[in-house]
């Protein structure tokens, strides 16, 4: 069940994800993935031209890993560990 999901996602959405389309593909409300992010629920977003966004591939990876907090993510899994300077 959780394949076909992330199968239709890297469909139905962009690489980069803006706050509505996280908000709509975690079936939550933008407020609560600003919450989230700050509380450190879900993976770090990055800027593109002042606008938080999310990389796609490794949202999907996250879901299908169970959405552990980001501090696990990332030890989980660091090669999406944030470096100086951005991706």
């Amino acid at each position: 069940m959780i394949t076909e999901v992330i199968e239709e996602a890297q469909h139905q959405y962009p690489p980069l994800l803006t706050k509505s389309q996280m908000a709509r593909l975690l079936g939550r409300t933008i407020r609560t993935i600003y919450r989230w992010e700050g509380q450190g629920r879900i993976p770090s977003s990055v800027n593109v031209a002042a606008q938080r966004m999310w990389v796609r591939d490794e949202i999907m990876h996250w879901i299908d890993s169970s959405c552990p907090p980001r501090r696990v993510w990332e030890k989980l899994h660091p090669k999406y560990r944030k470096k100086a300077g951005g991706y």
